[in-house]
């Protein structure tokens, strides 16, 4: 009679081993998402690194990463820094990345949101300027950035097409500083 694998499971027991043991597949899984994980970090400026809790084996390794011109090497040195990543809690450093992506993105749509108040406003007429200016989202207690504002949107409306656009862009970081500030 041939010799049991240790892989086959015994035919007495209800399977429950078998079940609590990850398969093949998950662990390739978990490995792969860890080593995406890794890829990710090296992304992230040195500076960024130093404030995340990462052993100093792994430290290093993706300070190294950042030193390897060549291919084969970073390919090499990714799959080295997935295997230490192992050996890491992941779950806070998937949430720092996840939070600085979420960071930039927010950044983002307020640059998006003051560029599309400061269109609206150049290109109101007067009649619909007040109303916009009703709409806009204003901070808590700010009665000067009202004045403010129209000052520099006058100023920006009179600005010539030949010449920088000054205005334009201190009417920009006035509408960044109120959407910042709410």
């Amino acid at each position: 009679m041939p010799r049991k694998k240790q892989y086959q499971w015994h035919a007495e027991s209800d399977g429950q081993q078998a079940a609590e043991q990850p398969s093949r597949s998950a662990k390739k899984r978990q490995s792969t998402a860890l080593q995406e994980l890794g890829a990710e970090l090296t992304k992230l400026p040195p500076n960024e690194l130093d404030r995340l809790p990462l052993t100093p084996d792994l430290l290093e390794a993706l300070r190294l990463y950042a030193r390897i011109s060549n291919r084969e090497g970073k390919r090499r040195q990714l799959q080295f820094i997935g295997r230490l990543m192992r050996e890491v809690d992941a779950g806070p450093l998937a949430e720092a990345i996840e939070a600085r992506k979420n960071g930039q993105q927010a950044d983002a749509a307020r640059l998006h949101l003051a560029e599309q108040w400061r269109e609206r406003l150049l290109t109101a007429t007067d009649g619909e300027l007040d109303a916009l200016l009703a709409a806009f989202p204003w901070p808590d207690g700010d009665s000067g950035g009202r004045t403010e504002l129209e000052a520099l949107l006058s100023r920006a409306r009179r600005e010539d097409a030949a010449r920088p656009p000054h205005a334009r862009r201190a009417l920009f970081r006035a509408i960044m500083r109120l959407l910042e500030d709410r």
